[in-house]
Formats: structure tokens, C-alpha cells, sequence
């Protein structure tokens, strides 16, 4: 059950993996649409798309550097398949469009998800799985967190963070 204690949060283990935020996720109706109005309207720098196929979704990441340092470095578009497949295509059906996920960024992802699996906490991975963009990434199940889609994720050692 959650406290009220910002002194017990900041004293949490769990805090010691959590380097910072990494991205938001967006699942918009229209992706294309979307990339206009980020990349050609408000100018955010378009740092890659990668297909996720284990996901059936390509990425399409914006920088999203406002006023430095701002705390969301990155945005990023969810595409599902043509066929609508996958968590992203179930996401807009059921939802609309919308904020899919928060990705924090975090530092020994296998430690911090033992750690969360040993205090209660429901993970959609048990075992971190690699995700776009050279990082490695685990999911924690919304019902332990209030109806939120949280996801860590481990940038690799060559990776930009």
C-alpha cells in the first residue's frame, strides 16, 4: 500500500536504480499526422524509427528538448501493424488516441525488477527483453500502479542515453 512519506520514498531501494525519465509514449489515431505536427510544425529533431516486431509496432522517436534540462528528453510515436495487432493496435481500439506509457530510464534493470517482484509488484516482464533503440527494456503491469503503464529501461553500454 502507498505512503505519504516523501522521507520513506526517498530511502526506497528501488529509488537507487531510477536514473531519470526517458520518454513519453503516444499512441495517436493518426502516427502520421503526428510526425508533421512534432517534426515539421514544432521542429523536434526525428532520432529514429526502429520496427519492434515482437511488439508489432514501429518506433518513431522525437527529441524533446523544450528548455534545458527539461525532464521528458524524448517523445515517441507507437505505430501498430497495418493489421492493427499487437498491445499498441489493442491500446487505440479500446482507448483512442492518447498517452500509452511513461519509460523511465534506470541502471541494472535484473536487480530492480527482482526487487519490485519481491515487494508485490505485477510485472508484465519477468525478465528484461530488448527494446528499440539499443536498450533493454521491462514492463510493469498498470495494476500495480494505479492503472499506469510504466516502462524501465536499460540503455546498453554503447547506446546514448
Amino acid at each position: 500500500m502507498p505512503s505519504d512519506s516523501a522521507t520513506k520514498s526517498e530511502s526506497s531501494p528501488a529509488r537507487q536504480y531510477i536514473v531519470g525519465i526517458n520518454h513519453l509514449g503516444l499512441a495517436p489515431k493518426d502516427p502520421e499526422r503526428a510526425r508533421w505536427f512534432f517534426q515539421d510544425i514544432l521542429g523536434l529533431p526525428h532520432l529514429g524509427d526502429e520496427l519492434v516486431n515482437e511488439q508489432q509496432t514501429l518506433t518513431r522517436m522525437f527529441a524533446a528538448f523544450v528548455s534545458p534540462p527539461d525532464p521528458v528528453e524524448r517523445l515517441e510515436i507507437l505505430v501498430p501493424s497495418p493489421e492493427g495487432a499487437g498491445a499498441v493496435g489493442a491500446f487505440l481500439a479500446k482507448k483512442g488516441s492518447g498517452i500509452h506509457h511513461l519509460a523511465l530510464t534506470v541502471r541494472d534493470l535484473d536487480t530492480l525488477i527482482a526487487h519490485l517482484i519481491s515487494k508485490g509488484v505485477r510485472m508484465v516482464d519477468q525478465a528484461p527483453r530488448n527494446g528499440a533503440h539499443q536498450t533493454r527494456i521491462a514492463f510493469v503491469h498498470p495494476e500495480s500502479t494505479g492503472g499506469l503503464l510504466i516502462e524501465l529501461v536499460e540503455p546498453r553500454p554503447s547506446a546514448k542515453v
